[in-house]
């Protein structure tokens, strides 16, 4: 949190592999200290990494739930080496189903994002163009125009993007921010933003260059 808030962020979201243990204690300690926190999950599948993010008030009850609808046991809470078992659109369309919003993971990154997988290109194709993915992680900034725009190559569809620390210490939180301009901090707000990227999202280098 101290990191967070030393960094200027204004709101950082709990993505641990296939666990939301991690995200009670940080979310209660936050809440003095007026630093917002989304809590979510790194999914680890065959088709690459996907993040999952739900509402603030989200109980660790209800997410606990999730994990189980979704085939994640107890036992393997916190494993990012699991892969979670069946189609990954079934896995989008149960996390979507309670109010969760799906970001494939650092996409470009070898081997855990869905473009460097060794799934077929027909495979990265429909996962690109899923419904229920509402934005992309992307780790080549200055990719971020070409995937808003559908220009990607044999990936025509026009998608949010946003980059992220993917903080595994506390030196490394901040590293990558994103600016998202939303109504409130909700994840229905953010939600909308996903929506309006063109406008509401924007990374360091867009805003320099604006100035």
């Amino acid at each position: 949190m101290a990191a967070a808030l030393a960094a200027g962020v204004n709101a950082i979201a709990i993505t641990d592999h296939n666990t939301f243990e991690g995200v009670e204690i940080i979310r209660e300690e936050a809440k003095a200290k007026g630093l917002v926190v989304f809590p979510g999950i790194e999914l680890s599948t065959r088709s690459g990494h996907f993040m999952a993010l739900f509402e603030l008030d989200s109980s660790l009850t209800e997410l606990r739930e999730m994990l189980n609808s979704i085939g994640i046991k107890r036992e393997v809470w916190g494993d990012g080496a699991m892969q979670v078992e069946g189609a990954v659109e079934e896995i989008f369309r149960k996390v979507t189903e309670r109010g969760g919003l799906v970001i494939a993971a650092h996409i470009e990154r070898w081997p855990s994002g869905f473009l460097e997988t060794k799934e077929p290109k027909k495979v990265k194709e429909a996962l690109h163009g899923n419904p229920d993915i509402a934005a992309l992680e992307i780790t080549v900034s200055q990719d971020k125009s070409l995937w808003n725009n559908g220009q990607m190559r044999g990936f025509p569809k026009k998608h949010a993007c946003i980059q992220g620390s993917d903080a595994h210490s506390p030196a490394e939180i901040g590293r990558r921010p994103v600016f998202i301009q939303m109504e409130g901090m909700s994840l229905a707000a953010l939600k909308t933003a996903f929506q309006n990227y063109d406008s509401s999202i924007k990374f360091p280098g867009e805003l320099q260059s604006h100035n």
